[in-house]
């Protein structure tokens, strides 16, 4: 009969169902074993080299200074700080003829199939029956042309109460990336 058998314990069932590594072959029913001894020496050897690991990460942080209050000050000689304009969106689809999207339907996740949908969603004629693709293509001239402009881009600006523009910035490239960051440093110095 079912009545018969003993009702295995709470720390037994959460044993069984839990998925920390370890505790299912620890909290079994019946007595102690050998087996259950190396996976309670196991498992407690590697929950105290967890803790000890943590507790020298947290000291380790904690030794190091911290500021928790930030004073502002004004000084006319301090240079403007440089600033990096990023979009997220690497190039305007909007910008895009059909040979960019030939070659770069991979990187854009845009099957050859969807061509046609994907330029009439930009606006432009979906016929793909005169198109031939450029044997080659510059990926320099492509983020050159798709890349987004400062003048979009920068909707207000000023420094110490003066105007600033996108003619105060400059388009650099560093290992292929296109990025705008601030120039004239010293020019606004003199606000």
């Amino acid at each position: 009969m079912d009545g018969d058998q003993p009702r295995p314990s709470d720390i037994t069932v959460f044993g069984a169902n839990c998925t920390l590594h370890g505790l299912s072959h620890i909290f079994l029913p019946g007595g102690v074993t050998v087996r259950r001894l190396l996976w309670a020496a196991a498992f407690l050897s590697s929950l105290s080299i967890f803790l000890y690991q943590v507790a020298g990460a947290v000291m380790d942080y904690l030794s190091y200074p911290h500021v928790t209050i930030l004073d502002e000050m004004d000084s006319p000689v301090m240079y403007f700080p440089a600033i990096t304009l990023c979009n997220y969106n690497s190039f305007r689809r909007s910008k895009m003829i059909r040979n960019d999207l030939f070659w770069m339907a991979g990187l854009l996740g845009v099957e050859q199939s969807d061509f046609d949908d994907f330029m009439a969603a930009l606006g432009q004629p979906p016929d793909n029956s005169k198109f031939f693709p450029s044997k080659t293509f510059n990926m320099l001239e492509f983020v050159q042309r798709t890349s987004h402009s400062i003048e979009e881009m920068l909707l207000d600006c000023k420094y110490r109460g003066k105007e600033c523009g996108p003619e105060n910035f400059t388009t650099v490239s560093k290992g292929g990336e296109m990025s705008t960051e601030w120039t004239g440093f010293r020019h606004f110095n003199r606000f």
